[in-house]
């Protein structure tokens, strides 16, 4: 009782100062909304349309930050803190040269990419093309940002992670009605203003990270020998392809529910902003959930490393799926200082509810993925994402959007996360050991 009572220490000595970063980004998405709303209907759903592009877009992130936080948490497992750091640089030095050359791409296709998600025209897609581009912008310091993120939360000292990004969001927060409403002589940017806060904010994060991977002595030596390349792309490429699938899943479903009317969008991305309450807090436990793992894996103990990961499952789903059912019983005044119209706030009520009820699902769904993922594999929660939402919720939601509207994408929702739930658990429960690599 002794030791259980321990790792659930552990896990939730992990876990808070993840929680607290996740409800403070929540908490500043919501401060950004409700700056934005003060600006119409068409400039809240220009920021839910590029919100989504933007999810799809740093999906390439992933293909670098997945293997980083593997690399790190199983080489400090494995007792090779040195190897941790000759291992990151050069992942990150390959993910740097990537990501500028694509982020050139996309800058000058930033308004054929809007107008092929969305369909929007007029003042939305005005706001949101150009939104996006200057995010586009700043894509360099989001990279670095989450990188250096990822290494600090896979060595478990996640206190230092709380700090770095709590300073960058509490920076956005200010910086946000500076620069949208052009207070103390600042200029008026409108939406562009909401974007370049959040560009400045992530560079600001950046050398408070170094700081900090230096006392932990994991800071990066870079380097442009290609010797770990195959084992990062191999665990880089299956996250790559579900976080891309599932963010070009989640684009198509954006656009059905866009081609529903500003409105909805609108209440939508209200919805989701209030939601991200309730499901940031299960990407802290799941990242807990890949650090704990893959530093039990890296030693080369894996019933100890399916013992912690499943201790923070069901912690952690079971704290995402309270909070759900409390958002979804007040979702009606949750919506309210957000929503610009009646009509506004009750779709976005009604996706509350929906949402909120689902949370025990989404929340099994993420952090068993974690945990799979801190393992080494990271295949099976490609396959089981990918296939349950483009067979699930993009299906689903095509076929009821015309006869429920709103409502049918949202229930198509509801369905996906549960499926997703179920099956990963039974996976974990049943194929972890035969599943589990080390790397190092």
């Amino acid at each position: 009782m002794l030791k259980i009572d321990s790792e659930l220490r552990g896990i939730l000595k992990t876990s808070l100062p993840l929680v607290v970063v996740e409800l403070v980004a929540s908490l500043y998405s919501l401060t950004d909304t409700y700056f934005v709303s003060g600006l119409g209907a068409e400039a809240l759903a220009a920021l839910g349309i590029s919100g989504y592009i933007i999810m799809l877009l740093q999906t390439f992130n992933t293909l670098f930050v997945v293997p980083l936080m593997v690399f790190t948490s199983q080489c400090i497992g494995a007792g090779k803190r040195d190897l941790a750091r000759l291992v990151t640089g050069e992942v990150i030095f390959l993910g740097l040269v990537t990501v500028i050359v694509l982020s050139l791409a996309w800058f000058s296709l930033g308004d054929k990419i809007v107008k092929l998600q969305s369909g929007a025209s007029g003042l939305t897609f005005m706001y949101a093309t150009s939104y996006l581009r200057i995010r586009i912008a700043g894509f360099v310091a989001l990279y670095l940002t989450m990188s250096f993120d990822s290494m600090i939360i896979a060595s478990g000292a996640t206190v230092y992670s709380m700090i770095a990004n709590s300073v960058g969001l509490a920076l956005n927060a200010v910086l946000d009605p500076l620069m949208i409403y052009g207070y103390f002589g600042l200029p008026a940017l409108g939406v562009n203003g909401a974007a370049l806060a959040t560009v400045v904010s992530n560079a600001v994060s950046i050398p408070i990270q170094l700081y900090f991977l230096k006392g932990l002595k994991l800071v990066p030596l870079f380097s442009m020998q290609p010797s770990t390349w195959r084992k990062s792309l191999d665990l880089g490429i299956p996250a790559f392809i579900e976080r891309a699938v599932f963010a070009l899943g989640n684009n198509v479903y954006a656009g059905i529910i866009a081609r529903l009317g500003s409105v909805v969008m609108a209440a939508h991305n209200i919805g989701l902003r209030i939601e991200s309450l309730i499901y940031m807090p299960g990407f802290a436990f799941s990242m807990t959930a890949s650090a704990l793992v893959g530093k039990y894996v890296g030693s080369g103990q894996l019933s100890e490393a399916k013992r912690a990961g499943w201790k923070a499952i069901v912690l952690g789903t079971l704290v995402v799926g309270v909070l759900g059912v409390i958002v979804g019983l007040t979702g009606y005044y949750l919506a309210q200082p957000f929503s610009p119209s009646e009509e506004i706030r009750k779709l976005a009520s009604l996706y509350l509810a929906l949402a909120g009820f689902s949370e025990f699902g989404l929340g099994a769904a993420m952090i068993t993925s974690g945990a799979f993922r801190g393992a080494g594999n990271t295949r099976i929660p490609m396959l089981v994402n990918v296939s349950s939402l483009l067979l699930i919720r993009i299906t689903l939601s095509l076929l009821l959007a015309g006869p429920l509207g709103a409502l049918g994408p949202w229930l198509a929702m509801f369905i996906d996360v549960y499926v997703r739930g179920a099956g990963l658990l039974t996976l974990y429960k049943c194929t972890f050991e035969k599943l589990a690599k080390k790397i190092v």
